[in-house]
């Protein structure tokens, strides 16, 4: 299933127009980092079955070389191959390509966790796994380098979406504090909502470090630079570290999917709320909002037995 999806999405990609090698090799890199991401996700939840309660969980993970080792595929591996399709395709449906890993996430929770998957189970992943083919056939890339990110318009939006992202997820951190039985649900979208800034912004940094690479780069650019490092970083760490938290009180075969809820959906409401895009296939749009339906569905359908 998971070659059969994957030949779909670059076999569409090859058949349109002369851009499609610049979206096959961003199409492509996001595939292998969904892969990576996932599978480092598998690794970190077999080193988290291992802690104890008693000690606090992120310094106990430091120290596991498992955990490290899951930690290095995706940061060695996955975020360069994410850096790279943010550069040809911008951020809009790399989540959703990247959801191609929820197969490798599902035999590996199975297979090395120890966990189990009813039909409802699978069929949640199936769902979702039929929503990144929408995605993909979507196309809806952003010309990252042909936006003028000083258009003060642009900043108002970009800086007004930021800080509602940073509101839901402060809402979800403290949420799960006071509801025990939601706790793990609740963690996963936060980290989802932390990942999803921090990839939002990372396609930024990106176009200001391609000025940088063509001798473009001015001393005014390095106050976005800083910026958007730092949102990336705090993003990512924060939400690594959630996801973490997550999985004291849920199974990753159930929680990951949920966690690309947000991951997903904000991207795309990026796509027309920050970057003020239309699709010029009329079809793209039908088939961006079906994957978010579908990604919706399976969350539900993967997130009904979560127990605490």
């Amino acid at each position: 299933m998971l070659l059969t999806t994957v030949t779909v999405v670059l076999v569409y990609a090859l058949s349109t127009t002369a851009e499609s090698t610049t979206y096959l090799i961003g199409v492509t890199a996001a595939i292998i980092a969904g892969i990576a991401f996932n599978l480092g996700m598998v690794i970190q939840k077999l080193a988290v079955k291992k802690t104890s309660r008693d000690i606090g969980l992120m310094h106990q993970l430091v120290r596991s070389p498992l955990w490290l080792s899951g930690f290095a595929l995706q940061f060695i591996v996955g975020m360069p191959l994410n850096m790279l399709a943010q550069s040809k395709i911008g951020p809009a449906i790399i989540p959703g390509l990247m959801a191609i890993g929820l197969i490798v996430l599902t035999i590996g929770a199975v297979r090395l966790a120890g966990e189990s998957l009813d039909i409802g189970d699978i069929a949640g992943i199936l769902l979702v796994i039929v929503a990144v083919t929408l995605f993909g056939f979507s196309r809806l890339s952003v010309d990252m380098q042909s936006l003028n990110l000083w258009d003060p318009a642009f900043l108002l939006r970009i800086s007004l979406f930021t800080v509602t992202v940073a509101a839901l997820s402060l809402f979800c951190h403290f949420a799960q504090k006071k509801n025990v039985r939601m706790r793990g649900i609740l963690r996963t979208l936060d980290a989802g909502l932390l990942l999803s800034q921090s990839n939002l912004w990372l396609g930024i940094l990106m176009v200001f470090l391609a000025k940088w690479g063509i001798g473009m780069f001015t001393p005014l650019d390095l106050l976005p630079v800083i910026v958007a490092s730092g949102i990336v970083f705090a993003g990512s760490m924060l939400g690594i570290a959630e996801t973490q938290r997550a999985f004291q009180f849920g199974e990753a075969s159930k929680l990951v999917p949920i966690q690309y809820v947000p991951v997903q959906i904000l991207p795309i409401a990026a796509y027309f709320i920050v970057f003020r895009l239309s699709p010029s296939n009329p079809i793209s749009l039908p088939l961006a909002l079906g994957g978010i339906v579908l990604v919706l569905f399976g969350a539900v359908l993967l997130g009904r037995r979560q127990k605490v």
